[in-house]
């Protein structure tokens, strides 16, 4: 049994007492530790130092604003409001002692900065202050940024650059604004603002309005973006929805490219008016395929369409291949693909059937697949057309440079044929039993996202067969089963 003594107690108070000591006098090292204005001799440099302390940051900041802004303390204060990987409670003080020292610098990084700005929460909160004090100088930004579609803020009504920018103009004025903005801005150093005001008032639902301005030839007299989407309107019936489509809309309108534009005019003119003002630009050069060599197509109803596919591909040979990563429930499937497929895929996919029916297509398809076999520096790609005749024309087109044997790098001479062109396609053909990677994959995919076109992928699966793949963005992908090599 332990004994407790008078000196025990003593002893264990005298411990007590020295590690209060001890502990306050931690306390009181790191309190004289903290940076202080005081402490600072260079608030630039801090600002522009990365890892930094919190406590250095802050004093910095208040140096910055004790002594007032210079050239160099702007820019660094610019750069802390949307820079990358910048804690935001030091982002936002950057942000306020901007806003009332300098509201001009401040609307200009932001200018610079938000449309491509990737930290979504920041950004989030970005708009929220500018929504607050109604920064004057932001708009073309927010429009900017607005326009960029992203997966995670798919309800454009809560996005934070339109919240934003209806606090600056006023929600009943949002589409008076994105109107003006198209108006106005440059065509030459604002093409892409006004491109991307198009697609902000097709994306809200304004249509109407957009094309009301359209049929008014003094809104488009002596612009050449509002008559080029004023002829496609007038002479296709549809609307070009996106960056895409309207880059897309511009070439068809080129004076090389009206001979195609007449044609695909003629062909539209046979599909029902609802089904026409729903297409997408990709389905103008299967809708004039379909005029010449299956005009029924153009008026033919979807279930129908659907029926004879599903007939075609029965008993032809499949590959599903892992596509783990892309999500649950992605297929290749027609069945499970079923309630995605509008008519522009049911027209292309009958379209494509068609012509890889014909030997000659099938011939060139497999020539030009043996010699992507042999060549280890790129994969092949191209574009599959028709002649006038309603024959198949695969035309090859050299990568724009070469990256290996597992990726096709679109060259400038193809985009420009694919304008006019049913399909894009490249080769999966690194040797004869290729069924591992059969069908599209990511960058497949990202090209299809970027370009909106209708997509073929062929793949070897034994020496005399080719798997073949139909795709477009979203990601959909159709498996449309394999083709045989031609005797002889």
């Amino acid at each position: 049994m332990t004994k407790c003594t008078a000196a025990g107690h003593r002893r264990e108070s005298f411990a007590g007492c020295a590690k209060l000591a001890t502990s306050l006098l931690l306390v009181a090292a790191l309190a004289a530790c903290k940076a202080t204005p005081a402490s600072i001799d260079d608030p630039v440099a801090v600002l522009n130092a990365t890892g930094r302390p919190m406590d250095q940051y802050d004093a910095a900041l208040t140096v910055v604003e004790m002594r007032g802004l210079d050239p160099a303390s702007t820019a660094a204060l610019r750069r802390l409001v949307v820079a990358e990987g910048i804690a935001y409670a030091v982002r936002e003080r950057a942000f306020d002692i901007l806003a009332k020292y300098d509201s001009v610098a401040l609307a200009e990084a932001i200018t610079n900065g938000l449309p491509r700005m990737g930290d979504l929460e920041w950004r989030r909160r970005l708009c929220e202050k500018i929504a607050a004090i109604k920064l004057a100088g932001t708009e073309v930004a927010l429009v900017r940024g607005w326009a960029n579609m992203i997966p995670a803020w798919s309800d454009d009504a809560k996005r934070p650059e339109r919240l934003a920018l209806a606090a600056i103009v006023g929600d009943a004025n949002l589409t008076n604004f994105l109107m003006e903005t198209l108006r106005d801005a440059s065509p030459v150093t604002e093409a892409n603002l006004r491109i991307r005001c198009v697609e902000l008032l097709v994306r809200v639902g304004d249509e109407e309005v957009l094309l009301a301005a359209l049929r008014d030839g003094e809104q488009t007299k002596n612009d050449a973006l509002l008559t080029d989407l004023a002829t496609i309107t007038r002479e296709l019936g549809m609307l070009p929805r996106n960056r895409e489509e309207i880059l897309w809309a511009r070439k068809l309108c080129e004076p090389s490219r009206a001979e195609f534009l007449a044609q695909a005019a003629k062909a539209l003119a046979l599909v029902p008016s609802g089904r026409r003002s729903a297409m997408e630009l990709r389905s103008i050069a299967i809708a004039v395929a379909c005029a010449q060599i299956r005009p029924e197509l153009l008026a033919k109803n979807e279930p129908e369409m659907y029926a004879e596919i599903e007939s075609r591909l029965k008993g032809r040979k499949k590959i599903s291949p892992d596509f783990s990563g892309f999500g649950s429930g992605f297929t290749e499937n027609l069945y499970a693909s079923r309630d995605k497929l509008v008519w522009g895929d049911l027209a292309a996919m009958l379209i494509a059937l068609d012509l890889l029916d014909q030997e000659q297509v099938r011939r060139a398809v497999f020539e030009l697949a043996d010699r992507d076999r042999e060549e280890r520096g790129t994969e092949f790609g191209g574009v599959l057309s028709m002649r006038a005749a309603g024959q198949g024309l695969v035309t090859a087109f050299p990568p724009r440079v070469k990256s290996g044997d597992t990726r096709f790098e679109s060259s400038q001479a193809l985009f420009d044929a694919l304008y006019e062109g049913l399909f894009h396609f490249h080769n999966h053909a690194q040797s004869y039993d290729n069924d591992k990677y059969a069908g599209p994959h990511l960058g497949d995919f990202q090209f299809a996202l970027a370009s909106r076109t209708n997509c073929l992928v062929f793949t070897f699966l034994s020496p005399d067969e080719l798997g073949v793949d139909y795709y477009r963005y979203g990601p959909l992908v159709v498996d449309l089963g394999a083709i045989t090599r031609p005797e002889g």
